[in-house]
């Protein structure tokens, strides 16, 4: 939850920016008085999860909808409020009817990169890898300093690479590259994010003929990162198995003996037998 109060916050800043160019003053007053009302909401639950009853949170996220559903007869044009409004829709999980507000949205905008990614992801939801590729590259092209479209980019890829290479859109290296690329640039465009420096490390493992070489200089790279134990042996572990696949299991073994963590140990036990450590 305090990753989505800061992610919706930055987008609502952003977002009544653009309101103001759409619209007059009073409407998007109006609007931001409607996402506040938002925020509040989902920050007490981040504070507290019991804070609202089920009855109370239903009622509270209805009144939410028809908010913006009321704004938008009146303010039909206005771009912003379709963005916060499907992306409410979609937090409850009104996909289809989010879809029909990204799209309302991107008709208005064209050049509005969150809305690409927001029709792309519910196209990769609906099994349309081709048809989410193409919104997920204009987000890329939109926005090329957002680490989070090149991350998404690549899950696709990786996602739908068999139908990828079957239909033609990608050769084998060709799908190989374009995946590395996008992980390659969301970690490098968010080097503190650890999850996006272990799906690229990950990503090594995913090609044809895994990679162990590169994946090894990336685990010693992203060790100097780690900033808890949980991480440290997360790492440690990763690295063992690369090192066992390289032939260096004098070395593994050791990293496996440092690995104590009790969540850990059925993946450890997992890459002793893969790499035959005893």
């Amino acid at each position: 939850m305090p990753r989505y109060q800061n992610t919706f916050a930055r987008c609502l800043l952003s977002l009544c920016s653009l309101g103001m160019a759409y619209g007059s003053d009073l409407a998007s007053k109006r609007l931001l008085n409607i996402a506040e009302k938002e925020t509040q909401i989902y920050q007490k639950i981040a504070e507290n999860p019991q804070f609202y009853s089920e009855e109370d949170l239903d009622r509270r996220i209805n009144e939410l909808v028809q908010s913006y559903r009321t704004y938008l007869l009146d303010q039909p044009d206005d771009v912003s409020a379709y963005i916060l409004y499907g992306k409410l829709l979609r937090r409850v999980q009104e996909s289809d009817q989010a879809f029909l507000a990204f799209l309302k949205a991107d008709e208005l905008d064209p050049e509005i990169a969150v809305v690409k990614q927001q029709i792309g992801n519910h196209l990769a939801e609906e099994g349309k890898g081709k048809a989410a590729l193409t919104f997920y590259l204009q987000a890329v092209e939109l926005e090329p300093e957002t680490a989070v479209y090149h991350f998404a980019l690549g899950q696709l890829i990786y996602n739908f690479k068999d139908e990828f290479i079957k239909s033609g859109v990608f050769t084998q290296d060709a799908i190989e590259r374009e995946m590395l690329k996008a992980f390659r640039k969301a970690a490098k465009l968010a080097p503190n994010n650890f999850d996006y420096q272990m799906r690229l490390g990950e990503a090594y493992y995913d090609l044809n003929s895994p990679d162990w070489k590169n994946a090894l200089l990336h685990w010693k790279q992203v060790s100097k990162q780690a900033t808890t134990a949980l991480q440290v042996e997360i790492l440690d572990l990763h690295h063992a198995r690369v090192l066992g696949k390289l032939g260096r299991s004098d070395e593994a073994q050791i990293l496996l003996d440092k690995i104590l963590n009790p969540a850990l140990q059925n993946s450890k036990r997992q890459v002793l037998e893969e790499i035959k450590v005893h």
